[in-house]
């Protein structure tokens, strides 16, 4: 279960130098109504309204061309719609605007993960964590752990899961992908520790449950496999998961 994350806009990269602090009377009319053409995009991006999104940040990019936030957005815009060339020029736009915003650093990561570009996904991953004041490293550490593993780096993608998982224990995409990891290193009681973590904080899935399943069944624990087989036949009784229960299939 691979799931890349994206993290917010850049927000207020901080100031430089002798800046002044940009009060309400700093903003001129043209980037007061690109501010609201962009709250409509993020709005409409958040409810998957590619294409009026679309539409409201290319209106808040003419208002104010040097909003980084923006071009961000129309990257993330065109990374969903699978316009892959838009986004980077979209991301590249944004990170010559504000060249030290973490977040637009994952974001662009997140890209070139998808694009296979893992050697300049990791650079920029890295940039991001090497930022004192970005809040989102539990995401990025994840995001990066996944992205290793997507490449077949497994090694380095157990590693990154583990730095996230030191930062929040309780991550249960975290846990649950440290439970794929050691799951194929044949290490079964770490297995049943990271799904146990999850499972007892109320969060299961089919395929939690059936790799938890696949744990107890290795480690020899036939009472701790029959309830989770029951948790699993109750809960998603119509998944593959359940299925492969049934013909004992512990090898799918």
């Amino acid at each position: 279960m691979i799931v890349l994350l994206f993290a917010g806009c850049a927000g207020n990269p901080g100031r430089t130098g002798g800046a002044d602090i940009a009060t309400e009377s700093d903003i001129s009319p043209e980037q007061k109504r690109a501010l609201l053409r962009l709250e409509l995009a993020s709005a409409y991006f958040g409810n998957g309204q590619n294409l009026v999104a679309l539409d409201e940040v290319k209106q808040a990019i003419a208002l104010n061309p040097n909003s980084a936030d923006a071009f961000s957005l129309r990257g993330l815009i065109y990374t969903r719609m699978g316009e892959l060339n838009f986004a980077e020029d979209s991301f590249k736009r944004a990170l010559v605007l504000q060249p030290n915003a973490a977040s637009i650093q994952h974001n662009y990561g997140v890209l070139l993960c998808q694009q296979g570009r893992l050697p300049e996904a990791e650079a920029f991953f890295g940039k991001a964590l090497a930022s004192p004041t970005y809040t989102d490293r539990v995401k990025t550490w994840t995001t990066l752990g996944l992205c290793q593993r997507k490449a077949g780096a497994l090694l380095e993608g157990r590693t990154s899961l583990l730095r996230a998982y030191e930062l929040d224990p309780s991550n249960p995409t975290v846990a649950y992908n440290l439970a794929l990891s050691m799951a194929e290193s044949g290490d079964w009681t770490r297995v049943q520790f990271y799904l146990g973590r999850i499972h007892a904080a109320g969060v299961r899935t089919a395929e939690s449950l059936w790799l938890a399943i696949k744990a107890e069944q290795r480690l020899g624990d036939a009472s701790a496999m029959a309830q989770l087989a029951s948790q699993l036949r109750t809960q998603f009784p119509k998944s593959p998961q359940a299925q492969w229960y049934e013909r004992k299939a512990f090898n799918e």
